[in-house]
């Protein structure tokens, strides 16, 4: 880990927290980002709110969790990243936020598995799953992520919130983004009647290809790329589908 890794890795947690706040994915002090470098983790704060979250508030701590630099003190939440880390050696972010439609559906124990658009299956999966609530900050709670993290990237936990790991912070923070944006696009759709649901032929396909450009937890290429980059292959991969199917 170098200096400019460091820089680079701050100031993604700022943005982050600070999108959070303004998209109203969390409120108070609610929500926690960490980023793995080496041997340290870099982590807001405690009783801080995301829209307060500076350069100067980021915290360093050890792979365990323990304050090692920086004002205040690590989040309660701390072990759930720290499961996360010890689960999934090729992520190197974790991000943890109540946005309030997948919040509201996690609560409800309803998991989104009835996908209706092509680049989420690509992106994040055909489901994403929801985790029984446990108590924060017991070792049921880190076993839970531990368990889930297995087979998914981002995931809804019964009574806090939504959860996502990452290469980097922004492909966490875009993956909980996403899920958010899906729950709400599915509670609209139910209101007008049903949700629409794509052939099972054409999701077996999709999955297929996120396996392949290794965006799976369970596929051997899981050593996920950053995101910048994981979204051009996501386009990549939806344009030569439709045109396959086109025949073009």
């Amino acid at each position: 880990m170098n200096n400019q890794e460091r820089w680079k890795a701050t100031l993604d947690i700022v943005t982050a927290s600070k999108r959070m706040w303004q998209r109203g994915f969390v409120a108070n002090h609610d929500g926690n980002l960490s980023v793995r470098l080496g041997d340290e983790l870099l982590a807001t704060p405690t009783a801080v709110s995301k829209a307060d979250i500076t350069p100067e508030t980021i915290l360093t701590l050890d792979l365990n969790g323990k304050h090692l630099a920086g004002p205040g003190k690590p989040f309660s939440e701390i072990n759930l990243h720290v499961a996360a880390y010890k689960a999934r050696p090729d992520i190197t972010a974790v991000a943890h936020a109540h946005p309030p439609y997948a919040t509201a559906r996690g609560a409800a124990g309803l998991a989104l598995d009835k996908p209706f658009i092509p680049e989420s299956i690509v992106s994040i999966g055909n489901i994403v799953p929801v985790a029984s609530y446990t108590m924060p900050g017991t070792l049921e709670s880190a076993k839970a992520v531990t368990d889930i993290l297995s087979h998914a990237n981002v995931f809804m936990i019964a009574g806090n919130g939504v959860l996502a790991v990452g290469a980097d912070i922004m492909q966490a923070y875009l993956r909980i983004e996403l899920v958010e944006h899906l729950a709400k696009m599915d509670f609209i759709a139910r209101q007008l009647g049903s949700s629409l649901g794509m052939p099972t032929e054409d999701i077996g396909i999709l999955l297929e290809k996120r396996a392949s450009a290794g965006l799976d937890p369970a596929s051997p290429k899981a050593a996920h790329k950053p995101n910048t980059s994981e979204h051009e292959d996501i386009r990549k991969i939806i344009a030569e589908e439709i045109k396959s199917i086109l025949g073009t």
